[in-house]
């Protein structure tokens, strides 16, 4: 079972459409550098945990698309992650509260309850 579950996790995250070298990207707002790991929003510049940063692009790269869990974790984390999922709840916590003007009322990064999260744009 667990051979036929990272299988159909594989296949479930390459649906997403993922470029092979992350480049500068702007989205709502917020400019994301990757090869100094770090956010701009207005004149404020935050440099980001590599984990964070990569998490962060994943959701900005695919704004307005709802990623769910799995897919995010076979990403940022790998596919043969086996650690709990809530520290994906705690990276994205992390995120609202570097770049959310209130972070206990996110707009850019939104839960998707069930499912996963998505980017806002």
């Amino acid at each position: 079972m667990a051979r036929i579950r990272a299988v159909l996790r594989r296949q479930s995250a390459a649906s997403v459409d993922f470029p092979d070298e992350p480049e500068r990207l702007t989205v709502a707002g917020i400019t994301l550098d990757p090869e100094r790991l770090t956010v701009t929003r207005g004149e404020e510049v935050q440099s980001l945990p590599p984990k964070e940063f990569s998490l962060l692009h994943l959701l900005a790269q695919n704004a307005g698309r709802v990623l769910p869990r799995q897919v995010i974790i076979d990403r940022v984390w790998g596919a043969d992650y086996f650690g709990d999922t809530k520290t994906l709840d705690v990276h994205i916590k992390r995120l609202r509260g570097r770049i959310e003007a209130d972070p206990s009322h996110p707009v850019l990064i939104q839960t998707v309850r069930g499912v996963g999260y998505t980017f806002e744009a």
